[in-house]
């Protein structure tokens, strides 16, 4: 064999180099036109998240009226609460087993919270002890879950675990919860017992409100205007399953949001009349408002009417 056998003739070179020459051309026109085009997408449209957190952000309630909430109910808890960077606690209104803390906490890291943390007493004695309710002093948000309103009531209200929930609020933090977990919000919180629903004391976080869940769902109307006419000074929210009512405690303003309605009633307002408002997901009120306008309810018939 001679030397040069091996040697690849000139005509063949020169093919090659003018193929890596386009190889490479066509992928740096690849990597060019990758660039351009994500460069030039509009930037992911924010303008809802934001507006909700500059009307909302700093102190707010997120009252569920149970059934399935929708998913977006719950990532604006989490955008309230701080995003990622959120430190979570959330309380169980029942004894939550080994397996149903771990499906919690994996429920909210589906939301991008890192940080999630169960707290459940076992007594109250052990509720009201400074080093059990000490991991809320550093809490962004709790989360109250549906259950028992009456076991939240029995084993925290009263308690520090309470104490530190109200300064949670105080801080700029936000608290949320659903069904049992959204009855136990306001001071007066109407509990189911064998003679009917009666009024209980739950967590003073919602003053001289008065909250029913399942509303519509359950026909829950009668029930609360009944516990309003023996607490007339304090307004009724009935929110509907798949629902949720918001309240910015510094400001008073409420927001809805969620596939159904939440009920607000005054049964007396500045004028002596009673008032109630529909409100439906996107709307928006101030609490202030509800006690100074001066829509009248004739009767319950027509109350009756529009729930029908």
């Amino acid at each position: 064999m001679h030397a040069d056998d091996s040697a690849t003739p000139p005509v063949s070179r020169s093919r090659m180099q003018r193929r890596t020459f386009w190889v490479m051309l066509l992928s740096l026109m690849v990597v060019f036109a990758g660039t351009a085009y994500w460069c030039l997408q509009p930037a992911a449209d924010t303008s809802e998240r934001d507006d909700f957190l500059q009307n909302f952000k700093g102190g707010a309630l997120v009252i569920g009226g149970g059934g399935t909430l929708p998913p977006e109910v719950r990532q604006r808890f989490v955008d309230l609460i701080g995003g990622a960077d959120a430190r979570l606690i959330v309380i169980p209104a029942y004894e939550a087993e080994p397996e149903q803390i771990t499906r919690i906490t994996d429920y909210w890291h589906g939301f991008g919270v890192r940080d999630v943390r169960l707290l459940q007493a076992h007594n109250r004695a052990e509720s009201d002890q400074p080093a059990f309710a000490e991991p809320l002093d550093h809490a962004t948000g709790v989360w109250l879950t549906g259950g028992d309103q009456a076991w939240f009531a029995e084993l925290y209200v009263g308690t520090q675990v309470e104490q530190k929930l109200k300064s949670l609020l105080e801080r700029g933090g936000s608290i949320g919860g659903t069904s049992a977990g959204a009855a136990i919000m306001s001071q007066v919180m109407i509990r189911h017992s064998p003679e009917g629903a009666t009024a209980a004391t739950g967590f003073d976080l919602f003053p001289k409100a008065i909250i029913d869940q399942h509303f519509m769902h359950r026909s829950r109307l009668n029930r609360l205007l009944g516990v309003l006419k023996q607490h007339p000074e304090h307004m009724g929210f009935g929110i509907d399953e798949d629902t949720a009512l918001i309240v910015q405690l510094r400001s008073g303003r409420l927001g809805v949001m969620g596939r159904s309605y939440v009920l607000a009633y005054v049964p007396k307002t500045e004028t002596g009349n009673p008032r109630y408002e529909f409100l439906k997901a996107g709307d928006s009120i101030n609490l202030e408002s509800l006690h100074t306008d001066d829509i009248k309810v004739s009767s319950q018939q027509e109350l009756d009417d529009v729930l029908e």
